[in-house]
């Protein structure tokens, strides 16, 4: 269920037609009364859009005028196109990056960064500027003497090491309100928190200290390890004065399957590979080309879409992708809160990347891991899956479309992250189907998570499916399919 747009106060920066899930209409109401806030909301429950509405309502109050945005640097491509979709606030700069005529993210000179401060300073308010957490450090100042009203914190859980120059950096930031975004507020350790609530109340929180021996519990070697909580009822009671958090197990407005689309730029190393594939790539007009021109044009399709996987999958080259980066940042947060999840991809190097991640994201791995690829025996398949869905924590299955797409149950998992998708739509809501299966659990819906390089084949396939899905709708590996393809290609490039 959403609020329909008369049901809630209309706001002149936020478009009359964006509906919200009534727990984001609760979170707006509670955050703009609390001031600066934790938003805890588990990942996937709009805590981005709750956090521009905020704003919204201090430009509606003429409170705020200025908004920023500190997030991954992966990540400032998808809080422009947030914003961009979400709200009417055009006055937005991603610091460092401008897009260029094919859509992609391209990176400005230092030079340039600092004339981009120069030209922010002269436009009109409202205005947002999106930054990542490594300018916090280097442009500090200049931000403050911007003066934000107000500033979001995305992925907060990256200034949990109070040590940390990126953190000490953040706590300077100066704004009337501070609004730190995570769905996992505590990865590891209580002490974890401290940095959050000293960012949003620094005269309660001054001293990180004084909260460690207030509410952390030491052991293991030497008495130095931080082994527990203590004082919890008091730390959770002060916790809801400045933290909101709704789980979706808690939230039963969700619709039965979530769609949520992430759009990643290259790593510069992808990027160049990208460039010079795409060098080579021909395409004569459809009616003249002959089947060996589409055989050849799609194959290097096929190839640019496996770079916008990784590097890896080129023969010589070394794991570079921010698109995998963003995987795994996802997937930690997923199984630090306890979730089984699926993973599919159509690519054997991509597949094998991820695994290597998950070995080596932390000491020990980050969590257990199965495996189906097209060298696992089909009677070894559903033993597998059998085995990963009675393992009693956490755990992660790494599947190709194409072996694991069919005639598997896979509904131990809520979750699923897309890395790439197949030419035809139907395969890919196959795969979909492993996690949700007629019958389950409404309040209990299924999340999808797809990830998209934007300004790349992948961006252009995504736009050619919204249009003419039903032409690819169909499996139909013949000739025809592969032309009409091939031309609804050529078009779009």
């Amino acid at each position: 269920m959403t609020i329909a747009p008369a049901a809630r106060k209309s706001l002149t920066w936020i478009p009359d037609t964006l509906n919200y899930y009534p727990h984001q209409v609760d979170g707006v109401r509670e955050v703009a009364r609390m001031g600066s806030a934790i938003i805890a909301d588990e990942m996937g429950l709009g805590k981005s859009v709750e956090a521009l509405t905020v704003f919204a309502v201090d430009v509606e109050a003429k409170w705020a005028s200025r908004l920023l945005v500190v997030a991954p640097a992966t990540l400032k491509g998808n809080w422009y196109d947030e914003i961009m979709e979400h709200t009417l606030f055009r006055n937005v700069m991603v610091l460092g990056q401008y897009l260029n005529d094919e859509g992609q993210w391209r990176d400005h000179t230092p030079a340039g960064r600092a004339s981009q401060l120069e030209e922010f300073t002269r436009w009109d308010d409202p205005k947002i500027l999106v930054v990542n957490y490594e300018q916090v450090d280097k442009y500090v100042n200049d931000f403050n003497a911007l003066e934000f009203d107000v500033a979001i914190y995305d992925e907060a859980h990256l200034m949990k090491n109070p040590r940390s120059k990126r953190t000490k950096a953040c706590h300077k930031i100066l704004a009337k309100r501070h609004l730190p975004l995570t769905g996992s507020p505590m990865l590891n350790h209580v002490n974890e928190l401290w940095s959050l609530l000293h960012r949003v109340k620094p005269e309660e929180y001054p001293n990180y200290y004084v909260f460690q021996n207030r509410y952390c519990v030491f052991g293991g070697f030497k008495d130095k390890q931080i082994v527990g909580v203590k004082n919890e009822k008091e730390l959770t009671e002060r916790l809801n004065r400045l933290m909101i958090r709704r789980l979706k197990a808690d939230v039963l407005d969700l619709p039965d399957k979530q769609h949520i689309v992430i759009k990643v730029p290259l790593h510069p190393e992808q990027q160049s590979l990208y460039d010079a594939v795409k060098e080579e790539l021909y395409l004569p007009d459809p009616v003249e080309a002959t089947g060996e021109d589409i055989q050849n044009a799609l194959t290097m399709f096929l190839r640019l879409k496996q770079i916008c996987g990784t590097t890896a999958t080129i023969e010589g080259y070394a794991d570079k992708s921010y698109k995998l980066d963003r995987v795994m940042d996802d997937l930690e947060e997923l199984i630090d809160s306890g979730q089984k999840v699926v993973v599919f991809t159509q690519f054997r190097g991509v597949l094998h990347a991820i695994e290597e991640r998950i070995e080596n994201h932390r000491p020990g791995g980050l969590a257990p891991y199965w495996s189906l690829h097209g060298d696992v025996p089909k009677e070894r398949r559903k033993p597998i899956v059998t085995a990963w869905t009675d393992h009693p924590g956490p755990a992660v299955m790494v599947a190709m479309h194409q072996v694991a797409g069919v005639g598997l149950t896979m509904t131990a998992a809520r979750h699923m992250l897309i890395v790439d998708k197949l030419f035809v739509p139907k395969l890919n809501e196959q795969s979909e189907d492993r996690i949700h299966r007629i019958g389950a659990d409404k309040t209990q819906p299924v999340q999808y998570r797809e990830y998209i390089c934007e300004g790349t084949v992948e961006h252009r396939v995504e736009q050619i499916l919204k249009r003419k899905r039903r032409i690819f709708n169909d499996v139909v590996e013949d000739g025809n399919f592969r032309r009409k393809l091939y031309t609804a290609l050529r078009d779009e490039d």
